[in-house]
């Protein structure tokens, strides 16, 4: 029983295993790749309003395109994923803030109402989450969650960690506004990547001392892609070996590149385009198959072997 707990969680593909007997007890302990993404990330709009040192958005702004997703492909996006009806959550940001996207409070509506089964999740450095923005999603909450991304309760930590035009001052007063306001059939959560800048244990006993749930993350590197990793992180860091991103969720920027991770900042790894293609046939391509088994089989693709994240 203990080795099937153990095993459950793992994620096979048929045929992975070249002994056919290891391959059928695969197909009992394990939860196979699925045929459409559980979860789905889709960037509506690139760019952000900050400059995080865990984040390399800055550098990538001025080397790939930028954009804003057309509604027509938002639409098709959101609509193949009702028809489907196996997606658990709909993630409507991908590497950018959501709220540049000044749309974004009705496309989330737009997904509740195609796919109200899906919960709709967002995470946002606050910056832009104004108390208008907070009174209109009050009025027709879309959001199961709002993950608040803020490096700490200390002003100098936080202006250093998350830099860009981010003014700690402004941002409290933001998160202060949606904490009070208590918006119905909402989980708010204040989240923070842990490094060596902040003291992630202080701030996460402040919220939690006026009644937010509040964590930690832990700090990536990003598949090779986080040049002051080694400076941030507070350990020898190790190999990120047990991610499950590339086997269950599915990543689509603003002009519809479906990319390997979250990660894939700079587009490394290119699955297909769903403007012209469906999720689903670029999900199951010969490629994506491919790149699957390969890390299951241990010979993962150089942005996942680049990838180093620090001790929990």
């Amino acid at each position: 029983m203990q080795l099937l707990k153990k095993l459950k969680p793992s994620f096979y593909i048929p045929g992975t295993e070249m002994d056919p007997v290891k391959d059928a007890v695969k197909r009992v302990v394990g939860r196979r790749v699925p045929l459409f993404p559980r979860t789905v990330q889709i960037e509506t709009q690139a760019g952000c309003n900050a400059s995080c040192v865990f984040c390399p958005i800055s550098d990538v702004t001025a080397k790939v395109p930028k954009g804003k997703m057309p509604q027509a492909l938002f639409e098709k996006i959101v609509q193949e994923i009702g028809r489907i009806g196996a997606t658990q959550r709909i993630s409507p940001y991908l590497t950018n803030e959501p709220f540049l996207d000044s749309r974004i409070v009705e496309r989330s509506r737009y997904i509740k109402r195609v796919v109200p089964h899906c919960e709709v999740a967002i995470t946002t450095n606050a910056g832009m989450l104004k108390p208008a923005i907070v009174d209109d999603i009050a009025r027709d909450n879309p959001f199961h969650a709002i993950y608040i991304s803020m490096q700490g309760v200390e002003k100098g930590a936080y202006e250093r960690s998350m830099r860009g035009r981010l003014d700690f001052d402004e941002t409290m007063r933001n998160v202060d506004y949606l904490v009070e306001k208590r918006v119905p059939r909402l989980k708010l959560v204040i989240s923070m990547v842990k490094t060596s800048e902040i003291d992630a244990d202080a701030a996460i006993e402040y919220w939690r001392s006026r009644g937010v749930e509040a964590k930690s993350t832990v700090l990536e590197n990003r598949g090779g892609n986080i040049p002051e990793f080694d400076h941030l992180k507070t350990s020898e860091g190790r190999i990120f070996k047990n991610c499950s991103r590339l086997l269950k969720a599915a990543y689509i920027t603003f002009d519809g590149d479906m990319v390997l991770c979250c990660a894939d900042y700079y587009r490394a790894v290119v699955l297909g385009n769903v403007r012209e293609r469906s999720i689903f046939d670029v999900w199951n391509s010969e490629r994506a198959t491919e790149i699957r088994r390969d890390f299951l089989r241990g010979r993962p693709n150089p942005l996942c072997a680049a990838c180093t994240i620090d001790k929990p």
